[in-house]
């Protein structure tokens, strides 16, 4: 198992989004394709990509930092960002989601799901009354019964 660095945590976390970047083409295909790849691999790009390419998240995560008075590349800041503020964003319509419908909102905020089904390259998970299908990429040794979270069509981490 990799070490787990800010730079992973922030990337497993973010790269569900990536394919909004590329509709919006703010960034290339290769690009995606390269990220991509790293994701499925378990790897990360690094610090000035990531950066670049997630501004409004490292924006917001800059605030929160400076709030816990931690480096904004502590991984204790980049958790508390994704576990807990990214879905109070969403919530509160924060930087356009107010032009999102709500389906898109629940597919982007971060869920702690049960898994009720196992497949080949995927799991079934439940989280309130809701079930979906999600990769299991990051986490291939999650097992019927396991808790995980869900960030668009990947499971991230188990907890």
């Amino acid at each position: 198992m990799k070490t787990e660095t800010p730079e992973r945590y922030f990337f497993k976390y973010a790269f569900p989004c990536a394919f909004l970047k590329l509709e919006r083409k703010e960034i290339t295909k290769k690009e995606y394709d390269e990220m991509e790849k790293k994701f499925c691999n378990g790897d990360s790009i690094n610090k000035k990509n990531l950066e670049r390419i997630f501004e409004p998240a490292f924006r917001r995560i800059k605030l929160l930092s400076e709030r816990m008075k931690k480096d904004y590349w502590n991984i204790n800041a980049i958790k508390e960002y994704w576990l807990n503020e990214h879905n109070k964003l969403i919530d509160k319509n924060d930087s356009g989601w107010a032009e999102q419908t709500g389906r898109f909102k629940d597919l982007c905020k971060i869920h702690k799901a049960e898994i009720i089904e196992e497949k080949a390259n995927s799991i079934v998970v439940k989280y309130g009354s809701r079930k979906r299908e999600v990769y299991n990429v990051l986490v291939p040794d999650a097992k019927k019964g396991d808790t995980v979270t869900i960030h668009f069509s990947y499971a991230i981490e188990k907890v």
